[in-house]
């Protein structure tokens, strides 16, 4: 058996107020389902909680893979957590209550939020010497793209059967093809 060095990372100060965004979200999207219809909540509530904390917790995962694999403290790095925190803070004040009109800007930012990861992703890509990482990036921008694009299509579109489409079609993108590189 090999001795392998283990690599560790220090987690910086930038990481961790970008994790406590992540919480203060959470805290933020509970407040869809405080509105009580008959001393329950009601599916559509549950149901925007459910895609509101999926799509969060999806972003804040692709974000915490590219940290641990390819992050590296740089100027281009901090800039990108600086425009991704201002999307998320945007974001989570953008579903006061569970009407249509909030669900489209709740889309348009999380399309946005994607293509900011795509770009990270792409920039790791043209970046890479190791074919390895070349790999696990193409897939992780397939998954942005196809990603950014249904929930483009999500904030576009003004039926709730094509924002569902688009939020299944979102979370589910790649998610097998995935685990096989990373695995």
């Amino acid at each position: 058996m090999i001795d392998m060095p283990q690599l560790t990372k220090r987690v910086t100060m930038i990481e961790l107020f970008y994790d406590l965004l992540f919480a203060y979200m959470i805290s933020q999207a509970t407040s869809l389902i405080h509105h009580l219809s008959h001393g329950t909540v009601s599916p559509i509530s549950f149901l925007i909680f459910a895609v509101v904390v999926i799509v969060f917790i999806n972003s804040w995962m692709v974000q915490s893979v590219f940290t641990n694999r390819f992050g590296s403290s740089s100027w281009t790095d901090i800039a990108f957590y600086f425009v991704d925190m201002m999307i998320l803070l945007y974001m989570t004040n953008s579903f006061g209550n569970t009407s249509s009109e909030n669900m489209t800007t709740f889309f348009m930012a999380a399309s946005l939020l994607s293509l900011t990861l795509l770009l990270q992703y792409l920039i790791v890509y043209f970046k890479a010497d190791y074919q390895a990482d070349k790999d696990i990036d193409k897939v992780f921008s397939g998954i942005l793209l196809f990603r950014t694009l249904t929930l483009l299509i999500g904030g576009l579109s003004n039926t709730d059967w094509a924002r569902l489409v688009a939020f299944l079609r979102s979370s589910s993108a790649g998610s097998y093809q995935a685990l096989q590189v990373i695995y």
